[in-house]
């Protein structure tokens, strides 16, 4: 009996972890700039401002006229606290603030080859996720902890094709390492059943930019899916037994591709505009198909996610040769409806409002500062899956706080 729960429960948490990495708003950061941050990252696919340009549009990089290195740190402080409606049929409590302060870095490199060709490299993290809830909380049946790091280098290149159309071509080269913890009643007692996976893998991105006029130019970008084959192993744990179960998994995943189609437009020597309209390919998880092997059996989990938008509006200042002010807003979909939201990834939809600075200190060294507020809608939740039902809603918001150091050689 208490093998065949094992079984079931390890099925579970098998779908569970693959399903936790692809989370639109929650999962891709989008927290790659920081002269982005200030505007809401408005117009990323056609502002190629600095470096940052090659994770947005790598084509933007032809707009950079000397050697530049970026170093970044975006701190992000999310708050996802659960209010259980009383139905759930256990106790425990709401399980403390589950969204966990993390530490996002940038890195990138610009060389200009000569006057039309420029290449570059950036490191980031595309996807991740911190979230912990205490391990005696009325949902600790779904979930208990996720945490998903990506790393991502990407070396690209971009050439002028004409004195109006710039184009750019990277590749991305992604590791993916992810743990996912949850409690199992087993044997008169709560085990832990605890997960981990990882892959490396490949992908590209690319995208051109059309100066339409000497003020206004249109930036189009793409970055393409990742497939990950994520091969990990998981224990079951029980307080006095030890351990009830143990295996391998192995499962697919694609990280889905993205398009955004930007505009940016100088009205003088002060102030420019910029927008854009983002889209993002989540219709790819429908269903997740897992291969288990000794005793973690093969699962199938609904996932039935929709394809998601995000829109954005900013707004540059240059106040003087040595200050320039950002603004901006952005409103981003969620791909998850309301009933496939979990325990694991409770998103709802975001509206973004930023600020931003930089300061050119000499020639050789810029200083730039960002700051975000996001509001999210309070995601409901109503989970039957699983040994128990959990049902409720949660309050959320995020901040970010980001630094950028830029060296021009």
């Amino acid at each position: 009996m208490v093998q065949h729960k094992t079984l079931k429960l390890t099925a579970f948490l098998v779908a569970s972890i693959l399903s936790s990495m692809s989370y639109g708003a929650g999962f891709a950061i989008i927290e790659q700039s920081v002269t982005g941050l200030g505007r809401a990252f408005a117009g990323s696919a056609a502002v190629a401002e600095d470096a940052s340009t090659i994770f947005f549009n790598p084509a933007g990089l032809a707009y950079l006229d000397k050697a530049e290195m970026a170093m970044a740190i975006h701190y992000i402080a999310p708050e996802s606290e659960f209010n259980d409606d009383g139905s759930t049929p256990v106790g425990g409590g709401n399980g403390g603030d589950a969204g966990k302060n993390a530490v996002v870095p940038n890195f990138y490199l610009a060389y200009p080859i000569n006057d039309k060709v420029v290449a570059g490299i950036g490191v980031g993290a595309p996807f991740g996720l911190v979230t912990e809830y205490d391990d005696t909380w009325v949902g600790r049946y779904h979930a208990v902890k996720s945490d998903m790091k990506t790393i991502n280098v990407n070396p690209s290149i971009s050439f002028k094709a004409s004195d109006k159309l710039a184009l750019g071509f990277g590749i991305n080269a992604q590791y993916i390492d992810v743990e996912l913890t949850q409690m199992a009643f087993l044997a008169g007692a709560d085990s832990k059943v605890k997960m981990e996976a990882d892959d490396f893998s490949w992908g590209y991105n690319l995208g051109f930019l059309y100066q339409v006029t000497d003020a206004s130019r249109v930036g189009l970008s793409y970055r393409s899916k990742i497939s990950h084959t994520l091969e990990g192993d998981g224990d079951i744990i029980h307080p006095t037994l030890g351990t009830l179960g143990t295996g391998n998994i192995q499962g697919d995943i694609d990280l889905p591709e993205t398009a955004s189609l930007a505009i940016h437009h100088q009205i003088n020597d002060q102030w420019a505009v910029m927008a854009d309209a983002s889209w993002t390919r989540w219709d790819r998880f429908q269903e997740l198909a897992i291969e288990g092997s000794g005793t973690f059996p093969s699962s199938t989990k609904e996932e039935k996610w929709d394809n998601s938008m995000r829109y954005g509006l900013g707004l540059d200042y240059k106040h003087d040769d040595k200050w320039t002010f950002r603004g901006g807003i952005a409103y981003d979909e969620t791909p998850i409806s309301d009933q496939y939201r979990t325990a694991r990834i409770p998103g709802e939809d975001r509206k973004w409002v930023a600020i931003g600075a930089s300061y050119k200190y000499s020639e050789q060294f810029t200083i730039d500062a960002g700051y975000t507020h996001i509001f999210i809608s309070d995601p409901t939740i109503n989970e039957p899956s699983g040994p128990v039902s959990l049902t409720g809603d949660y309050e959320a918001s995020v901040d970010i706080l980001s630094v950028q150091v830029r060296w021009f050689i």
